[in-house]
């Protein structure tokens, strides 16, 4: 799964990217979103708030399902995945501790966000969330999640 990250920080919307470590053996140095696999019998918000977590050691002051699921091609197992897309707004004055699969984070403005993102995917989850959440209240009603 994806959770698109974002804070509002004096009026002004910021969307968080992460740069995963070197060491990484998948995609050294790439920039995205948060990302994760769902383990068995959890479900994909479960999974969402855990990685959410596991990789930023915060947790959500508003949360919501995204109408977009991101695909990929797993070469390695010769598969292909289906990946649910949360967003997820942080309070702004959330300290981010970084896990060791990330090196560098940033908060950026939608354009920016979207032009360090490598994976199309992503950049479609941002647009999303940038349109149908941020932009549009009656939307983020709809699909907002109250109890994770």
């Amino acid at each position: 799964m994806e959770v698109c990250v974002f804070r509002v920080l004096n009026a002004e919307t910021h969307f968080l990217v992460l740069q995963r470590a070197k060491e990484e053996k998948l995609y050294p140095g790439l920039w995205q979103i948060v990302t994760g696999t769902m383990k068995k019998n959890e479900s994909g918000i479960k999974a969402a708030m855990r990685e959410l977590k596991e990789e930023t050691g915060l947790s959500p002051k508003h949360c919501w399902t995204i109408p977009y699921v991101d695909t990929y091609f797993d070469l390695v197992n010769d598969t292909i995945q289906l990946v649910p897309v949360f967003a997820v707004e942080l309070d702004s004055s959330s300290k981010l501790h970084l896990s060791s699969e990330h090196q560098r984070f940033e908060w950026l403005r939608f354009n920016e966000a979207r032009q360090r993102l490598v994976w199309p995917g992503q950049r479609h989850s941002i647009d999303i969330v940038n349109e149908f959440i941020i932009g549009n209240k009656e939307t983020a009603q709809l699909v907002e999640i109250t109890a994770h």
